[in-house]
């Protein structure tokens, strides 16, 4: 009956440091940083690569499921002239910009200072371009169905800090039923608040 006591009473005790000892998940993580997107049209077109930034925030619901809403902005500009080595011979000046609006769940493995990470983003992407000539501008914009299938790795530099060293996604967009295969990089700064 001691023993039994004794180990009632150990384990009584123990249960603070063992609730400590794991891993706490905050409740809010903002994201941001830089991104490069790389679309590959099809149809024996040359794949595009695009420059900008990805912004997100996840509300954690537990350790580990959370669910994210994001922001992804992406642009390129090119010049005529600038392929013949001629850059005051502006024939055609050409600009692409896409965003995305994006939301999902969020699966994340809290074991230590590394964190990996997976999601399933859906929602929308808005391309736009303006071709400027000689004879004048032309533009154009439209809306596609979009989602980001991905992850990546935190590294929490401090409970109310993480950096963000890679997130890679496949994310296609659906244009008049085709699929545009882009690949999604991004890499920044993670602002963690509150504890769950």
């Amino acid at each position: 009956m001691k023993r039994l006591s004794l180990v009632v009473c150990l384990t009584v005790l123990s249960l603070p440091l063992m609730a400590s000892a794991q891993e706490a998940a905050p409740k809010v993580e903002i994201f941001g940083g830089y991104s490069f997107l790389r679309v590959s049209p099809g149809n024996g077109l040359n794949s595009v690569t695009g420059h900008g930034f990805n912004l997100s925030v996840a509300g954690n619901i537990s350790k580990n499921i959370g669910i994210v809403g994001e922001f992804g902005r992406y642009s390129k500009s090119d010049s005529l002239g600038a392929i013949f080595n001629d850059p005051g011979l502006n024939l055609i000046d050409a600009h692409a910009s896409v965003q995305t609006y994006l939301f999902g769940p969020r699966f994340t493995v809290r074991t230590g200072k590394a964190e990996p990470f997976f999601h399933a983003l859906f929602g929308a992407a808005r391309g736009s371009a303006e071709v400027s000539t000689i004879g004048g501008t032309e533009t154009g914009a439209g809306y596609a169905f979009t989602y980001a299938l991905g992850g990546g790795v935190d590294i929490k530099a401090h409970n109310n800090f993480a950096s963000r060293i890679a997130q890679l996604d496949y994310l296609q967009a659906r244009v008049d039923g085709e699929g545009l295969n882009n690949l999604r990089y991004s890499v920044g700064v993670v602002i963690r608040m509150g504890n769950r």
